[in-house]
């Protein structure tokens, strides 16, 4: 068995949180700024540090697997953004929302979240998973699948998290910065747009050999307006390595210089660097001190108290991290004695074959599985997880037997009095080792539900009881939509997004839309219409917003500017909500969101979109 030293490890563990720190302290007060820069310094350096939801979410998740005796599962974390994450930023709050009103992880990451998931979230919480399996990247990416797939499910940010878990579990070995990433790549698909960014980076970085012409380059093919979409933030990180020849400085200032979000660039190639050092300069690290700065004085995060300092966080990873490799048979340890890699499997720090699994599950992340005793079962939702009373909706079961004799499975649902599964009962045998997929059409009633959670009761023959599988539905959004003043029509949408381009042709014209909102109760909320085509949006009758700026970047986020996003009330009982866009020459795309009007602008669940008085 291979052998990591133990204190080589620990050096190399702090010095990736040192790095993060740095980095991210160095990004931080330019963040969403395009770039590119010129700092080869702090921009701003505050006392105590600059609280990071980079870092301290991850103070979280080793809190959360520890208590749940070192089991690394999206099921396990998603418990830990509900009790512990306060603040709902972006992806954050979609997923936190989808989780409240009872989809499971991939579903929560995936439903509504078409914008967000292509963004940062969860590449950022990457150093976690590789200081806790160093050297052993298989494991690593599996845990921050599991991680990503919560809020990111579906989109570039899973790449991106895999990728980044990969590349820093992989330094504690490799010290060759090339030779890393080569590793590291082939731990996601070659075709997604985060893997082509990276190679492209690397191609115009060995062709050009200045930072700010491969920039160019990169911004010429992969800019996007948000500044947190993934792709372009992975490729300045890897051109901030690639620059970097060895010097820490070096690394975060050009990741940093690159621009868009910048604290996440800054602080990743800090924790490569780091690991890959050793240690991170005096010059960046004094000015920092070691204690963790946190959220936690007004909510950002809650219910736990944070480890105080970098020394004992990277203690409590190491003591997990030898727990946790020889867990799960590992071909490496940690270990007093020196470092000696002559045992270590050619192949260990290349993908296995279960990693087409994980690309298959984030491809097609409409799926949910549960493990049973004698089966295992997948709920399949063949697409968006929402139903209307006009169309059932139709989930495929799968079972899996387990066991190396034929079962018989029945299947019986538990569904509200109004509502109707087809069939209720059914019956199948299932091959020893077999598969078998079972088809049922739910109906719902006119009364629709926001959201609606049926059980599917799983027997097996002459075997003990099992639990009942949840099949949670989401209830599409029932508009009345004219165009351009033809007649009114019901349409049910299935998210947040108003398909204004579907709606018109992809042609000029106007929209005329309404909606009804139930409130259980008065409520201050924040309505939020982020649109670029010219608006007006009325509540009860009554306008409360009216824009038209052509240039504003339309992304579904938690708040903005008081052009797009108003406080209003609700009050108890129905709420009309009319909206009228008019539609240029150019595309339009518009979100109608509701969320809390405190500072963590928590999105509501407790609104039905789904009906008419």
């Amino acid at each position: 068995m291979a052998v990591l030293n133990r204190s080589e490890v620990w050096r190399r563990v702090y010095a990736c949180w040192m790095g993060k720190n740095a980095g991210g302290t160095l990004g931080a007060p330019l963040e969403g700024q395009p770039g590119p820069h010129d700092f080869d310094w702090y921009p701003r350096l505050q006392e105590g540090g600059i609280p990071n939801d980079d870092l301290e979410m991850q103070l979280v998740w080793l809190d959360a697997i520890k208590r749940a005796g070192w089991r690394i599962d999206a099921t396990v974390l998603a418990q830990a953004w509900l009790t512990h994450i306060g603040y709902n930023w972006n992806e954050y709050g979609i997923a936190k929302r989808n989780l409240r009103w009872g989809l499971l992880p991939p579903l929560s990451g995936a439903y509504d979240n078409d914008f967000w998931n292509d963004c940062m979230g969860s590449p950022i919480r990457s150093e976690l998973w590789a200081c806790l399996a160093p050297a052993s990247p298989r494991l690593a990416v599996r845990f921050a699948f599991e991680d990503a797939l919560v809020d990111h499910a579906g989109g570039e940010g899973v790449w991106g998290e895999m990728f980044n878990a990969a590349l820093e579990s992989i330094a504690f070995v490799v010290r060759d910065v090339d030779e890393a990433l080569d590793l590291a790549l082939a731990f996601i698909p070659s075709d997604c747009q985060i893997a082509q960014a990276i190679s492209d980076t690397r191609r115009w970085w060995a062709e050009l050999r200045d930072w700010r012409k491969v920039r160019e380059r990169i911004a010429e093919k992969y800019w996007h307006r948000e500044p947190t979409h993934a792709p372009q933030n992975l490729a300045f990180t890897v051109l901030g390595l690639l620059a970097s020849e060895g010097d820490f400085g070096r690394a975060i200032t050009t990741a940093v210089n690159c621009g868009q979000d910048t604290d996440c660039t800054g602080a990743t190639a800090g924790s490569v660097m780091g690991i890959l050092l050793g240690e991170v300069p005096e010059k960046w690290a004094a000015p920092l001190g070691e204690t963790i700065a946190t959220n936690l004085s007004w909510g950002g995060i809650r219910n736990i108290t944070p480890l105080p300092d970098v020394r004992v966080l990277t203690d409590e990873v190491l003591a997990a991290a030898e727990r946790l490799l020889a867990w799960h048979g590992a071909p490496v340890r940690i270990a007093d004695a020196p470092t000696d890699l002559t045992d270590l499997p050619d192949d260990w720090l290349k993908p296995d074959e279960g990693i087409y699994e994980l690309w298959e599950r984030n491809r097609y992340p409409w799926r949910v599985d549960f493990s049973l005793k004698a089966v295992q079962v997948g709920v399949d939702y063949r697409g968006l997880p929402t139903i209307n009373p006009e169309t059932p909706k139709m989930v495929t079961l799968w079972l899996h037997n387990c066991q190396p004799v034929p079962l018989t499975v029945t299947l019986l649902w538990d569904a509200p009095s109004d509502w109707r599964v087809e069939p209720m009962r059914s019956s199948v045998t299932v091959p020893a080792k077999g598969i078998v997929g079972i088809n049922a059409h739910i109906h719902a009633p006119l009364r629709l539900p926001q959201t609606q959670t049926l059980w599917c009761q799983v027997r097996v023959h002459e075997r003990p009881a099992e639990l009942a599988v949840p099949v949670t539905l989401i209830g599409e959004r029932r508009w009345m939509v004219r165009r351009n003043g033809s007649e009114w029509q019901t349409e049910w949408l299935p998210d947040s997004e108003l398909p204004l381009e579907r709606w018109l042709g992809g042609k000029a014209g106007i929209i005329e839309a309404r909606l009804w909102v139930w409130s259980p109760k008065t409520q201050r909320v924040v309505i939020g219409f982020p649109c670029n085509g010219a608006f007006q949006l009325c509540l009860n009758g009554v306008e409360v917003l009216n824009a038209h700026q052509p240039d504003y970047l339309v992304r579904p986020g938690q708040q903005g500017p008081a052009s797009h996003y108003a406080q209003v009330t609700l009050r108890q009982s129905w709420n009309e909500v009319q909206v009228r866009v008019e539609r240029g020459d150019q595309a339009i795309a518009a979100y109608l969101l509701f969320t809390d009007p405190t500072d963590l602008h928590r999105h509501l669940t407790d609104l039905a979109l789904t009906q008419a008085p």
